[in-house]
């Protein structure tokens, strides 16, 4: 049953949904405060009656009069319309009375307890009956009676104006509910036409609708950035698609070209053996694009893992300089390391060794004369490497792209040079892999600096 009731809520609106909840609460509502008034008010109108019992008793009793030896009731005294009363003497005969006797053969007053009211059945109809005693020798009871007509025409009126409000107040609330709901979600609504129109080849467009404080505005303010974050990312896809369409085309065409050459006529052997070295050179150069591009693909679906443990960075620091000490030495570089503190991270130590090789490579491929420095040092809880150099700088406007995939400042020379604009690409995910940060300071002419922060292993801190 209850599998077969959300199946079935599942095909309702979530307008109509709210309403119909709106108003099973609005019922479930009104009839608790129904029966509370309804209760409420019956005991209120039983102790008014109670309370007129007591006052009436009261009343005749004090009004008993002892003649001849014979208690009596003032003739006089008055008694309120619907009041019935029997006098009883100690013996429990009745010597006054004005109720009806087929009334008082139904209510022997040995069946009450002094100053109990109670509501007995007699005549058709409810009464409500009051025994009291005289105070003194006499030992005279009196009982008398109302009718509970008189609770029942006002409880009978109050049901039958709750039994016509509440079915009336379900409708008002439900046409309320509807007109909420509709309020309520309209922007809903909206939403879905606007994103409609909103193709994946296309991602440029928004919503377009107000950024209020509410529920509402906060998830058009949330889709609206969200929709950024996938236009940028769908260019970025678009642009890496184009860029590494454009990488291949070249070695490829070079490919083509050699082959082609070297199938339409005959050649001397040299001559095949210098086709075939310039096909392996251009299908390294490929195979090398193609295994960055992997590792920067497996790294934007977390594929690729990290093999954490303790890397001491101050060894990292001397052994890549080590290994680049000859490449600088040919250009005129000097290649210095300043290891000021002895640092251990948590970290992958093989992707930290290609991550400082790629840094100082590119000092040194950026460098035409001067020095290069390497340092390390700890730095408010971090490990802070840097690379500085003095080379030819980059330019202001290039610096928040450098980190781009295949984003070159000198496209001409960095593809002489063998360069794809991957490596600061690389650098930027393993340092972003180890919880860390890199920035770059340059000035034209004078030098480019890179600083990568990378947290402290816990036991070094």
């Amino acid at each position: 049953m209850w599998h077969k009731l959300t199946t079935c809520s599942k095909n309702i609106s979530l307008r109509w949904q709210l309403t119909v909840w709106y108003v099973v609460l609005m019922a479930f509502t009104l009839a608790v405060f129904s029966t509370f008034i309804y209760c409420n008010f019956s005991l209120s109108l039983r102790h008014e009656l109670d309370t007129l019992l007591f006052f009436q008793g009261e009343q005749i009793l004090s009004s008993v009069e002892a003649e001849n030896g014979n208690l009596r009731v003032e003739p006089d005294l008055p008694i309120l319309p619907g009041t019935y009363f029997s006098l009883f003497d100690a013996t429990g005969k009745i010597v006054d009375t004005n109720m009806p006797a087929a009334l008082a053969a139904d209510l022997p007053v040995k069946n009450f307890v002094v100053n109990q009211p109670e509501t007995v059945k007699a005549q058709n109809n409810e009464w409500r009956v009051l025994l009291v005693a005289k105070r003194g020798e006499s030992h005279a009871r009196l009982e008398i009676v109302r009718s509970r007509e008189e609770i029942e025409r006002p409880l009978k009126r109050l049901l039958v104006l709750l039994l016509i409000t509440l079915p009336l107040s379900l409708v008002v609330a439900a046409g309320g509910g509807i007109f909420l709901a509709r309020r309520a979600l309209n922007p809903i609504d909206q939403i879905v036409a606007k994103a409609r129109h909103i193709s994946a080849t296309d991602l440029s467009q928004r919503l377009g609708l107000p950024h209020s404080n509410d529920e509402i505005g906060r998830l058009v303010t949330t889709l609206d950035d969200m929709l950024d974050r996938l236009n940028r990312a769908f260019q970025r896809q678009q642009q890496f698609t184009a860029d590494a369409s454009h990488e291949l085309r070249t070695p490829l065409t070079v490919i083509r070209s050699q082959a082609e050459t070297a199938l339409n006529k005959e050649h001397t052997p040299e001559e095949y053996r210098q086709t075939l070295r310039i096909i392996c050179k251009q299908t390294e150069w490929m195979g090398d694009l193609v295994a960055k591009l992997l590792i920067l693909a497996r790294g934007d679906s977390g594929r690729e893992q990290l093999v954490l443990e303790p890397v001491n960075l101050a060894d990292l620091v001397e052994g890549v300089t080590e290994e680049f000490q000859a490449t600088a030495a040919a250009k005129g570089i000097t290649l210095t390391a300043h290891v000021k503190d002895a640092v251990s991270i948590w970290g992958d130590q093989t992707w930290l060794t290609q991550l400082l090789a790629n840094l100082v490579e590119n000092a040194i491929k950026f460098t035409r004369k001067g020095r290069i420095d390497v340092g390390l040092k700890i730095k408010n809880k971090w490990a802070l490497l840097w690379v500085s150099d003095t080379g030819v700088g980059i330019p202001p406007e290039h610096l928040n792209h450098i980190f781009e995939r295949f984003y070159r400042v000198d496209k001409s020379r960095s593809r002489a040079e063998g360069g794809f604009g991957l490596g600061l690409s690389i650098c930027e995910w393993v340092v972003r892999s180890h919880g860390g940060k890199i920035k770059v300071e340059s000035q034209v002419g004078r030098g480019t600096t890179f600083k990568v922060w990378l947290p402290i292993h816990a036991e070094e801190r």
